[in-house]
């Protein structure tokens, strides 16, 4: 999956897991934030660190057969 489409994802990603930080907390909402934030961070992370190992693959010429 390419980094572009994970990134025209981020809004399903965000309500996805602050919904799973609902299901997953006690019915606070300091609770739901403070587990849906850091599984934010790390799917923003990803996509990141996706962009710049996707770039170098890219990027990278093609080895010539013999």
């Amino acid at each position: 999956m390419r980094p572009a489409s994970l990134a025209s994802k981020r809004p399903y990603i965000v309500v996805g897991c602050f919904v799973f930080g609902m299901l997953m907390t006690p019915p606070d909402i300091i609770s739901q934030s403070l587990l849906a934030v850091p599984m934010w961070l790390l799917f923003e992370v990803g996509v990141l660190f996706g962009r710049l190992v996707y770039r170098d693959v890219e990027e990278t010429p093609p080895e010539e057969e013999a």
